[in-house]
């Protein structure tokens, strides 16, 4: 008959109740450090909590140097080799910190000039501007200034890190949405590009509304129902939109938009699976309307206001 072979069973560290002893830092010169050893000698690390591998790595490397060291010497120099270590560690938490305050204002201005429309050199006016007022108000918080990154190459990529997370982020809003809607509108802008403006309004099964500009898309050459329809499919895959959500389109009655065959929401309605809902943007046709009756003062915000 064969003998049945027996596993030995591996050892793990945590059984073992392997803990630090303050009298290592005495005997060793080392101190305990986010969960491992630290040698205050040669700030080498130690994994293991264990007294052969500590007397190991002192006998091997320190044990010639510090071993004449005894009595109130050696406390002293532990001491003092503590206290760099110390030091060494707030210094660079200090420049860890200061670098990403630099890079938090780094994005704030960026931000800032985004939402304004500045053009993206702004960033390093900017920046002299902050230098000039550290430099009379808080001179210890210039080196700060002088670490933010405001250059044009930098805002720009800035920006594009900031679009990519509102991106990122209303994907997710819209994914937990039940249902939503879009409004479209399309326009020319000053350098006569047709821009296709696309809104979304969700809600959540909670009743949490959710109201965004979902994408402004540039359209060049035509711009025919098809057109239309081909660059909302393309915004429907790029924010993964399920189209069984989709119930209700709103757009302004152009008859690109609303043509009986080939505009954009008699293509849309033909593609569903599920009824969607169209509509004619109410405030177009209060627009058409106050152009006609020679009432204009009817869409201005003042009276707007009174009303409200």
């Amino acid at each position: 008959m064969s003998t049945p072979v027996i596993k030995a069973k591996k050892r793990k560290i945590d059984s073992e109740c392997r803990v630090f002893k303050s009298s290592w830092t005495l005997d060793f010169f080392v101190v305990e450090h986010n969960e491992y050893l630290l040698c205050l000698i040669c700030q080498e690390k130690i994994a293991v909590f264990k007294e052969y591998n500590i007397k190991r790595h002192y006998s091997t490397k320190h044990a010639d140097t510090f071993d004449t060291l005894t009595g109130q010497v050696r406390i002293d120099r532990v001491n003092l080799l503590k206290d760099s270590t110390n030091s060494q560690q707030s210094f660079f938490k200090a420049v860890k910190l200061s670098s990403e305050t630099a890079t938090k204002i780094s994005f704030l201005i960026t931000e800032a000039i985004a939402k304004s429309g500045k053009p993206l050199s702004e960033g390093e006016f900017v920046k002299d501007c902050l230098d000039i007022f550290t430099s009379v108000a808080c001179p210890n918080k210039k080196s700060i200034v002088e670490s933010i990154s405001l250059s044009h190459q930098t805002v720009a990529r800035r920006v594009d890190d900031l679009s990519s997370n509102i991106e990122i982020s209303l994907i997710k809003r819209l994914n937990a949405c039940k249902f939503y809607s879009l409004a479209l509108d399309e326009s020319i802008d000053v350098s006569d590009t047709a821009q296709l403006a696309i809104f979304v309004r969700g809600v959540t099964e909670n009743f949490e509304i959710i109201e965004e500009l979902l994408d402004l898309c540039p359209m060049k050459g035509t711009t025919t129902g098809q057109d239309i329809f081909n660059v909302v499919k393309h915004v429907f895959t790029k924010f993964k939109l399920a189209d069984e959500k989709l119930s209700g389109l709103t757009t302004d009655g152009a008859p690109a938009m609303t043509g009986k065959h080939k505009g954009f929401v008699s293509l849309m309605l033909k593609s569903m699976t599920s009824p969607v809902m169209a509509y004619h943007c109410i405030i177009h046709q209060e627009q058409l309307c106050a152009k006609t009756l020679d009432m204009k003062h009817v869409m201005e915000m003042s009276s707007i206001q009174s009303i409200s």
